[in-house]
């Protein structure tokens, strides 16, 4: 689903910003992307969802070329990902329902609308609230309303960038608990987080970005706490 192929990205003073990133991401596969402050993984996700071209190196997604050196081959919207991030990006003019059809692919209106309700009850937002303002909103039902947006386009690849920072605890789990439901059918993740409970909780693979490099691939958790490396990998 997704192909990283030597992946660099300079900074205006030449210095690498990323630097030789390469990695594969299966369809139905969710992957953590750790690593401390200034790592380069907001970059990495920006370089995905096709915001920036790359100085070098490639990005493949379903199979298809979408950024090669210098040049961004397909805009963000013909690349066939959703993104999610921290703050929750939302038509201030719109209500939550409508936020949600905006991206649902159905033909009629009326069809997307019923699909945007579904997915906001998925996502634990009841129906009193699907119809206000999205400034009414409180920040957890921001994000639930940004997540069920995001599964609305039901892409192949889902990019999600600290989905969960700006929710409390108790909110964290019941929306961690309702995404891993869609995650598990076929959808590819690479979710950005610097909490390891979410890297727990949602990944089945850990990589760990540091200074601009891939350094680990496949760890888990677990390892990394067993051998004491969890705060040396993600604070520097």
């Amino acid at each position: 689903m997704l192909h990283i192929d030597q992946l660099s990205l300079l900074r205006r003073d030449g210095l690498p910003q990323l630097d030789g990133v390469s990695l594969r991401l299966a369809a139905g596969e969710v992957a953590a992307l750790l690593g401390p402050s200034g790592s380069g993984k907001t970059t990495l996700l920006r370089l995905v969802a096709g915001f920036e071209a790359p100085s070098q190196g490639s990005i493949a997604i379903g199979g298809r070329q979408a950024s090669g050196a210098g040049r961004v081959l397909l805009p963000p919207q013909q690349r066939g990902l959703s993104l999610a991030l921290q703050d929750a990006t939302l038509f201030p003019h719109m209500d939550a329902l409508d936020n949600v059809a905006f991206a649902v692919t159905a033909a009629s209106r009326a069809a997307r609308r019923q699909r945007a309700g579904q997915l906001l009850s998925a996502m634990g937002l009841p129906d009193a609230v699907k119809g206000r303002p999205v400034a009414t909103l409180s920040g957890g039902e921001a994000q639930r309303v940004a997540l069920a947006r995001a599964l609305g386009r039901e892409a192949g690849l889902l990019l999600l960038d600290e989905p969960f920072g700006n929710v409390d605890r108790l909110t964290r789990q019941d929306l961690i608990g309702r995404l891993r439901e869609h995650l598990g059918k076929g959808v590819a993740a690479l979710i950005v987080t610097h909490d390891p409970a979410d890297a727990e909780d949602l990944a089945s693979r850990v990589l760990l970005l540091r200074q601009g490099r891939l350094v680990g691939d496949g760890e888990s958790v677990a390892r990394l706490r067993q051998q004491g490396r969890w705060e040396r990998e993600l604070l520097g």
